[in-house]
Order: structure tokens, then sequence, then C-alpha cells
């Protein structure tokens, strides 16, 4: 049986990096193709249901609508190789080199519902290797997920919050201050880390502070078009992914206590709920770590702290297990743009390729 896998030098990349890898043939049986192509591809995208009423006559009535949305960042097919003549029988090696663009937004994926209507976002990166074979649809084809990282918008470091607010009992009537101050080890994250976050108060006031809240909430922004409508508009999500509860600080004195955070998400089940920080112009995700007195009878005093949770590692890329036929490849080199000088085929770039 002829086989295809294709395997790159990393499972993560961040916008701008060049990624190297190699497509591996095993030709057992004579294919009528005479080439392979190789398809590299990113896109972002969404769609959500919507009820809208129309007026039918002298009435108006409920209707079901969908939003879609869709952008594309890159679409490139690189032909690896040619052979007139059909395919040699063997095992081969084909290195390449694709750079991705720069200003990428970073992996996402996500679907649910809100209010019964179903929602579905994605950002996604692929490399595809394909022998085309005429007079079929079943394709010798073999592909594997990029994950590309968000840039991280400010260097990994701890950070520190203050805030003062009058407690204010029935909206209005002032009942003194209090002065919070929050540490957080760090201002990024991966899903599933234990956020150690340090909290200060001074409670000036004449009312006991109930509890400590301390929540992590995730903002998702869909935008799309109802092409039957014609109509454009925009989604936005807002939901507390995880939540823990301390006891608070009774008036007139001081609490200094730590208040870690588990960034699970809230059925606490997988890591894969909790979708990583990005800015696509299609879908976008933020996060912040809320940390609230919460004072009966009057508005909590909050510090809104914005946290940047990273993509977690390519689990495909590192379970791959080359097969044995692999070591025996014949290289083969590619030629033109794509293609990868003799070098870099000896540098780190392919140390931890297969047959380089």
């Amino acid at each position: 049986m002829n086989q295809i896998f294709v395997r790159t030098n990393k499972g993560e990349y961040i916008a701008g990096e060049t990624v190297y890898g190699c497509v591996y043939l095993n030709i057992v049986r004579p294919i009528a193709s005479k080439g392979m192509k190789l398809k590299v591809k990113g896109l972002e995208k969404c769609d959500w249901e919507y009820t809208y009423n129309e007026q039918d006559e002298d009435r108006y009535v409920s209707r079901q609508g969908e939003m879609k949305g869709k952008k594309e960042f890159f679409k490139v097919e690189i032909r690896l190789i040619d052979y007139p003549g059909g395919f040699p029988m063997g095992c081969f090696a084909y290195p390449f080199q694709y750079t991705l663009p720069q200003s990428l937004p970073g992996v996402f994926s996500k679907e649910d519902k809100q209010h019964g209507e179903v929602w579905k976002a994605a950002i996604k990166y692929r490399v595809k290797a394909e022998v085309d074979i005429p007079g079929t649809k079943h394709d010798l084809q073999v592909k594997q997920p990029l994950i590309v990282y968000s840039e991280l918008r400010k260097p990994v470091e701890p950070v520190r919050y203050d805030k003062q607010g009058t407690v204010r009992t029935c909206c209005c009537i002032p009942r003194g201050d209090v002065l919070v101050q929050a540490t957080m080890d760090k201002n990024s994250y991966f899903a599933g880390e234990t956020a150690q976050i340090h909290v200060d108060v001074d409670n000036q006031s004449a009312v006991d502070i109930e509890n400590f809240a301390v929540k992590l909430m995730r903002v998702i922004t869909l935008k799309g078009k109802d092409d039957d409508r014609n109509y454009h508009d925009s989604l936005k999500l807002i939901d507390t992914v995880c939540e823990n509860k301390y006891d608070g600080c009774p008036a007139n004195s001081n609490k200094s206590r730590d208040v870690p955070l588990e960034l699970f998400s809230k059925t606490g089940s997988s890591h894969k709920e909790l979708q990583p920080t990005t800015g696509g112009s299609v879908v976008s995700c933020s996060y912040h770590v809320d940390i609230e007195m919460q004072v009966p009878w009057a508005p909590d005093i909050e510090i809104h702290a914005p946290v940047q949770i990273l993509a977690p590692v390519n689990v495909q890329w590192q379970q791959w297990q080359p097969p044995s036929w692999v070591s025996q490849c014949v290289q083969t080199q590619v030629v033109g743009p794509y293609g990868v000088a003799p070098e870099v085929l000896a540098s780190q770039a392919f140390a931890g390729i297969p047959g380089f």
C-alpha cells in the first residue's frame, strides 16, 4: 500500500517564522500521477444562528437566519516535484520550506450555544501534501495542523494593580473607603495553569466585605454577514470561565491572603475548552481576571486585570511516530523558492526531522 507522511521541524510557530519540513513518500504500487504538491493554508471563520422578525402581510413572524464570516490569511499551492514519466517505485523524502506571513492571529477553535442558538468559530493553519491521482477521488494525501501562537502583547512578568473605592450603600450614602492591592505572578498563562494571586485589602469603611471573588472572564467577538439578507452584524459572548470565592474582610480591618485561580474551563473536565487569546478580524478572544470585593447593598469594588492565555502544544505533532521505511528514504531536491539549500538541510533546522 502506498503511503505518504509530512513532518515539520516544530509543532508551534509564530507569525513570520519559517516552517521547515519534509514529505515522505513510499511507493510500492504504480500510480498514474506525475507529480506531488504541497498546500499551506491559514484562515479564520465563524457562523452563528440568530432569530429575527419579518413582516408577512399584516403580521410579524419569527425567522431563523445564519451569519457567516470568513477571511483567508494565505493559501499557497507548491509544486514539490514532477515526474513526467510517472512516479518511481521506492521511498523518497522531499524537504521544503515556507515562511509564514507577518501579523497572524493565533489559533482558536470553539463552538457552543447562546440562548439555544449554535455558534462556531475557528482560526486554523495546516500543511497538506497531496499526490493527485487522475480518475479517482481517493488522492494520496496527508494533513498536519500548525499551531500558530499569538504574539505576546507584553513581556511575561509579574503585575500589580491598585484600586481605591468608596462604599456607597443604597447607591449614594458614603460609608468609607476600601483600598485593594492585587499582585499576580505573571500576565500570560497556558490553559490549566494556576494563576498565583495575592490580595491586600484595607477596609476603612463601616461595612463588612462579605467575600473576595476571583474570576476568569472571557470575551469572544464574532463578525459576519447574512448573505440572504445582505445584513452585517457582530456577536459578543461574555462568560465566566472559572471562579473562586474566599472569606471577606470585616469593617475597619485589614486582610492579606493568597487567592489562587486554576485556569480550567468551568466544567473542569478538559483544558481544551479554554481556548487561547487571539485577535483576528472575524474571530477574537480576550480574557481578564476580575478581583471583586463583594459588598452587600452596594456596588462591588473591582480590579480588572487583562491576561493572555497561550495556545496549547501541538499534541498531534508530539505524538507522531515515523514509519520504519522513513530511514530508507532517498533525499530528493525540491527546486524553486520552496526548496531547501544543502547548508540548511545540514543545520539545526532539520536536526529533529527523520532522515536528516
